[in-house]
């Protein structure tokens, strides 16, 4: 076995990539692609011009199944239209230090990983394209969008290549990134967005400016919601080198009413531009957090 493919199937979980795909990633408005599915295109009065099949999969029109190929061949496909548009999305990856952290539920960065590589399986099975981009302070890889099998095994292969030693800075990192795409597209941004508020969505409506759809995943470890730590401990700085000895009961009550304050305000702004925003708690499946997220999305529609 490749080892991109053990890598691959590391972080995949077929009951919970099974269950996604049945409901399937819509985009919310108009994108951009290359083929047809049943997504809205911003272009209009172009000729329409038959362009080949795909495979179908459930949840597709069937008016869109080629029966005369049916009876040929005996399997449905879907008729694929230049003037139609599947949609093109990046998943970008928060890889700075702060994602190392682990408590009792795994590390951050496995969490992501595993979240990342079921939602490139399910927007691949449903012949959609998927990209990525791996950051910290500065873009660290960029994996081109495809539609191929091949791109889950790239994408879940750079998480084990990279070392998370270095502070974020998402709000730079997205402006950067909304300069590299330069046509509608969905963008998942899976991170623990420690840092300055005002800094990261100033990248965020850079991507809003461009009409990309942005997704907010914030990745929290159960401990920073409820610090059940009562005895004597040290903190020591995600993304720098302070180390502070105190007693878990002295700060308790201080840092969740911060950590909450941080959340709210993160969610607030959010909110107040139109973009869904997804808190991950760790201590609950990734695959429950996509798949409730996913269902509401799609009833909205």
């Amino acid at each position: 076995m490749a080892e991109a493919e053990k890598i691959w199937l590391k972080y995949f979980d077929a009951d919970t990539v099974t269950k996604l795909s049945h409901i399937g990633i819509k985009p919310s408005g108009m994108v951009e692609g290359n083929l047809v599915g049943d997504h809205k295109s911003p272009f209009h009065g172009f000729a329409i011009e038959f362009a080949g099949h795909r495979g179908y999969v459930p949840g597709d029109d069937v008016k869109h199944i080629d029966w005369k190929a049916y009876y040929k061949v005996g399997k449905y496909l879907i008729k694929q239209y230049a003037q139609e548009t599947n949609f093109i999305s990046h998943i970008v990856i928060d890889v700075s230090e702060s994602m190392k952290f682990e408590y009792k539920h795994g590390s951050k960065i496995d969490y992501a990983a595993h979240m990342a590589t079921a939602m490139s399986n399910v927007i691949v099975n449903q012949s959609d394209s998927v990209g990525a981009f791996f950051f910290d302070n500065r873009i660290l890889s960029m994996i081109k969008a495809s539609g191929s099998e091949e791109i889950i095994a790239k994408i879940a292969s750079e998480f084990r290549g990279t070392e998370l030693k270095n502070p974020s800075a998402i709000g730079k990192v997205l402006s950067l990134i909304a300069e590299q795409i330069n046509r509608r597209r969905i963008v998942f941004v899976i991170s623990d967005f420690f840092g300055d508020i005002e800094d990261t969505f100033t990248g965020i409506k850079r991507l809003l400016d461009d009409k990309h759809e942005v997704v907010l995943l914030q990745i929290v470890d159960p401990l920073e919601l409820n610090f059940d730590l009562m005895g004597r401990v040290e903190l020591i700085e995600l993304e720098g080198t302070g180390r502070l000895e105190v007693t878990g009961a002295s700060i308790k009550d201080l840092y969740e009413k911060n950590f909450n304050e941080f959340l709210a305000n993160f969610k607030k702004k959010a909110r107040m531009l139109g973009i869904d925003y997804i808190l991950c708690d760790m201590s609950r499946p990734f695959g429950f957090h996509l798949a409730e997220y996913l269902s509401a999305r799609k009833y909205r529609k």
